[in-house]
């Protein structure tokens, strides 16, 4: 029997704390053909070393992509390159992946499962993040109900949860190609969602978590818990990035109506703007504590 084809796309950038066990983790999937994809970001330490160790032990399973000798300088600009670099119409499933997670060995087998159950063309799943340190491990909860318009506010998961159809990775690339410049710190994982959703894409989110979501010092995002996720988010809106990255959402949307009335509510603020996206909020937000939050920085014009 054929096994279902994955190409993996694994971005790195001064992972060799870690990136040994997750390749490892990534090539023992269970039911599948893995080929990786690596690109690396310009690594100053033994990342390279490490993945040229793994295309030695596992030939013909992994592909290193010339970075040409450029640095993104961000796991967002690192994903793309490689999406763009990858010929996603030779294989059937594209999954991404973070260079410090490990996943369960039968991660990628539940992901092509519920895709092909729901006829879908994106998934994501929720974590169980740990911290190395402290030896703790909790849940993050990603899945729940869809809201109708929550792509323009929200990523449907962390980003390394992603598995995609050859279909949406393909209109991804091409999106992104034609995009202007990338608005700062912009969350890879949201903008895929929105590509997708935006074009009428089903969308599968798991409750099941198949990944083990690394928390280290030098997390690029990472996960937070009580006051301090709190406190990280009530950041995210005072210094404007949260309105800033809604607003970039607009280049790479279809630009539905509804789309843009959303758009032009953000950015003007008038109070007849704010009053109409409070009353639309739960469309905005899955979790219901998350719509009391965008309605309480809307109405106190911090959004």
């Amino acid at each position: 029997m054929q096994l279902p084809v994955v190409a993996v796309l694994l971005a790195t950038y001064n992972g060799s704390a870690h990136c040994r066990a997750q390749l490892a983790s990534i090539l023992w999937q269970q039911g599948v053909d893995v080929h990786v994809y690596v690109r690396d970001d310009g690594s100053h330490d033994a990342t390279l070393d490490i993945i040229e160790e793994a295309v030695n032990r596992y030939p013909g399973k992994i592909t290193i992509i010339d970075n040409g000798g450029v640095s993104t300088g961000s796991a967002n600009g690192n994903f793309f390159a490689l999406l763009e670099a990858v010929d996603c119409s030779a294989h059937p499933y594209i999954a991404l992946a973070d260079q410090d997670d490990v996943w369960t060995p039968d991660k990628l087998l539940r992901a092509i499962g519920r895709l092909s159950e729901a006829g879908a063309d994106g998934y994501s799943s929720d974590l169980i993040a740990f911290d190395e340190n402290s030896n703790n491990a909790w849940m993050l909860h990603k899945a729940g109900r869809q809201a109708e318009l929550d792509y323009l506010f929200q990523g449907a998961s962390a980003g390394c949860t992603y598995v995609l159809t050859r279909h949406a990775a393909s209109v991804i690339a091409r999106v992104i190609k034609a995009a202007p410049p990338f608005c700062e710190a912009a969350s890879h994982d949201w903008i895929i969602y929105a590509i997708c959703r935006s074009r009428g894409m089903d969308w599968v989110r798991d409750p099941v978590a198949e990944i083990l979501y690394r928390q280290h010092a030098n997390n690029q995002y990472g996960a937070k818990r009580g006051w301090y996720d709190i406190s990280a988010k009530l950041s995210s809106v005072r210094s404007k990035w949260y309105r800033n990255h809604v607003l970039w959402l607009k280049n790479i949307v279809v630009g539905s109506p509804v789309e843009l009335r959303v758009f032009q509510a953000v950015s003007h603020r008038t109070a007849v703007d704010r009053l109409w996206l409070i009353g639309k909020a739960a469309r905005f937000r899955r979790a219901s504590a998350d719509v009391v939050k965008l309605r309480l920085a809307i109405a106190l014009g911090i959004l």
